[in-house]
C-alpha cells in the first residue's frame, strides 16, 4: 500500500474510535475500506449501516468518490424517491446495483456525491466519509 493511503486509514481509525475499519489491499498501492456500524439516520431502515469505498494508490490526488451503503437499506424518509426499484426506492444521488466492495463485488447501495471544489489538501477520506453520513442524516 502506498504511504498516503496507509496514512489515510489511520485518520479513519483514529477518527472513528471504535468503529471497524476493513482493509484489503488492492493491486496498484491502494485499498477499499469498509467501515462498520455507521449511523446513517431516521430516514433510513436500519439506520445503521456499513459504508465502503475506494483509496486509489494516487490519493489524495484523486478523490474518494464513491462511497457505498449495506443494500438491505430501505429509505422510509418522507421525501422525493425518483430512483425507483424492486429492492426499495431511493432518494436522488442513491442507486442500488452490484459494485466493487472491499475488493469483491457484491450487491450494495451507490451515494453519489462527488466533489465539485475538492481540495486534497482538505478533502480527505475521513472528511468525505463524514460528510457523506451527514448528507445521508439528512434526508
Amino acid at each position: 500500500m502506498k504511504p498516503n493511503v496507509e496514512a489515510a486509514i489511520t485518520q479513519l481509525r483514529e477518527g472513528l474510535p471504535g468503529k471497524n475499519v476493513q482493509v484489503a489491499e488492492d493491486a496498484d498501492g491502494g485499498a477499499h475500506v469498509t467501515v462498520e456500524g455507521l449511523e446513517i439516520g431516521e430516514c433510513f431502515e436500519p439506520g445503521v449501516s456499513w459504508v465502503g469505498f475506494h483509496l486509489t494508490w494516487s490519493y489524495p490526488d484523486a478523490a474518494v468518490y464513491p462511497h457505498f451503503i449495506d443494500p438491505v437499506v430501505r429509505y422510509v424518509g418522507s421525501g422525493p424517491t425518483p430512483n425507483q426499484h424492486p429492492g426499495g426506492a431511493l432518494p436522488a444521488a442513491l442507486a442500488r446495483g452490484r459494485y466493487q466492495v472491499t475488493g469483491s463485488e457484491r450487491d450494495a447501495i451507490q451515494v453519489s456525491r462527488q466533489s465539485n471544489h475538492w481540495n486534497p489538501a482538505t478533502d480527505t477520506a475521513l472528511n468525505k466519509l463524514l460528510r457523506v453520513l451527514e448528507f445521508l442524516r439528512s434526508r
